[in-house]
C-alpha cells in the first residue's frame, strides 16, 4: 500500500502545475514569468499605437500561451506572428494566401527559426469596431479565419472556433489600454525598464497540437506591419539592434544577416519533464519490487 501510495504522490507531482490563466489580455496573476523578448527601440509607427514591448510565453497542459504585450494601431494594421514548433517549417517565407500576405513572400528568417504557422492580427472599424485573426499552416496552406471575436468591440475575450487549420478553438485575449512602454522618439532606445513595466497587449491560448508540436522548445517572431502587409515597422520581436529603421517592405529583409534573434525561445519547464522521469523511475523500482 505504502508503494502504491508513494509512486501516487510522484506522478501527482510529475503532473504539469497548470495556473489558472484568464486570457484577457493581462500578463497579472497568469504566472507568465519574466519576459523572454525585450523591445530595444522606440516605436516607428507612433507611441501607444502599434508597439511591441515585451514577450512571454509557457507550455503546459497541452497548450501553448503566448502574451505580446504593446497595441496594434486600431487602423487595421498587421501584427505579424510566426510560430516554429516542429520540424520542415518555411526557411523563407511563403503565404498561405490569405489577407494578401503574398506581399511577405521572400522574407528570410533567422537561421534557427523555420515557421509551420502564421498568425495575422488586426483591428479598426469597418462600419462597426472589429478584432480578427487568421491562423495559418504554412505546411499545407489550410486557414482558420474568426472576423469580430469580441462582437463589436476592439477588446476584450473571445474565441476563434475550430477551422480549417485549427482542429481546437483559440483563446484570445486583447486589452489596448497600455500608456507606458516604449515611446515613439524614432529612431532612439527606450529607457531601460520601460517595455518590460507593460502588462496589457496580446493573449493567445493554442492547442499544442495544431501547431504541429512534437516536443522541445517552441520560437516565436512578432512584427508590426502596415494594413497591406508592405511596409513594417522597426517593432519586431525579438528586437532589431538599437535605433533601427523602418523595415519597410519584408520581402526584402533578410533576418539571418541582421544581429540578433529576430525570434525569442520558450523553453518546456524542466522541472515538469524532471518529475515526469522520477516518476517513470519510481514505477520501474515498484515493479522490480513486486
Amino acid at each position: 500500500m505504502k508503494k502504491v501510495l508513494s509512486l501516487a504522490i510522484i506522478c501527482l507531482m510529475a503532473a504539469p502545475v497548470s495556473a489558472a490563466v484568464v486570457v484577457d489580455g493581462s500578463l497579472v496573476g497568469d504566472g507568465y514569468g519574466t519576459a523572454l523578448a525585450v523591445q530595444e527601440n522606440e516605436t516607428s509607427f507612433g507611441d501607444n499605437k502599434s508597439e511591441l514591448n515585451a514577450g512571454y510565453g509557457f507550455i503546459d497542459g497541452g497548450k501553448l500561451n503566448l502574451f505580446i504585450s504593446g497595441q496594434v494601431e486600431s487602423n487595421f494594421n498587421k501584427l505579424e506572428i510566426w510560430i516554429d514548433a516542429a520540424a520542415g517549417g518555411q526557411s523563407v517565407f511563403a503565404s498561405a494566401g490569405n489577407d494578401g500576405a503574398g506581399a511577405m513572400d521572400g522574407l528570410v528568417f533567422d537561421a534557427a527559426f523555420t515557421p509551420e504557422t502564421h498568425i495575422i492580427v488586426r483591428n479598426g472599424n469597418a462600419g462597426a469596431d472589429k478584432f480578427d485573426l487568421d491562423f495559418a499552416n504554412l505546411l499545407t496552406n489550410a486557414v482558420t479565419s474568426q472576423f469580430s471575436i469580441f462582437g463589436a468591440s476592439l477588446t476584450g475575450s473571445g474565441t476563434v472556433a475550430a477551422g480549417p487549420a485549427t482542429a481546437s478553438p483559440i483563446e484570445v485575449g486583447y486589452d489596448n489600454s497600455n500608456v507606458l512602454g516604449v515611446g515613439g522618439a524614432f529612431p532612439g532606445t527606450p529607457a531601460a525598464g520601460v517595455a518590460e513595466a507593460v502588462t496589457t497587449g496580446l493573449e493567445l491560448v493554442i492547442d499544442l497540437a495544431d501547431l504541429g508540436y512534437a516536443g522541445g522548445d517552441i520560437r516565436v517572431s512578432a512584427v508590426v506591419n502596415s494594413g497591406d502587409h508592405s511596409f513594417a515597422s522597426n517593432q519586431v520581436l525579438g528586437s532589431l539592434p538599437t535605433s533601427a529603421d523602418h523595415l519597410a517592405g519584408l520581402s526584402g529583409v533578410d533576418f539571418s544577416a541582421i544581429d540578433g534573434d529576430q525570434f525569442f525561445t520558450i523553453v518546456p519547464e524542466p522541472a515538469s519533464l524532471a518529475l515526469a522521469g522520477l516518476a517513470v523511475i519510481g514505477m520501474c523500482c515498484t515493479r522490480r519490487r513486486s
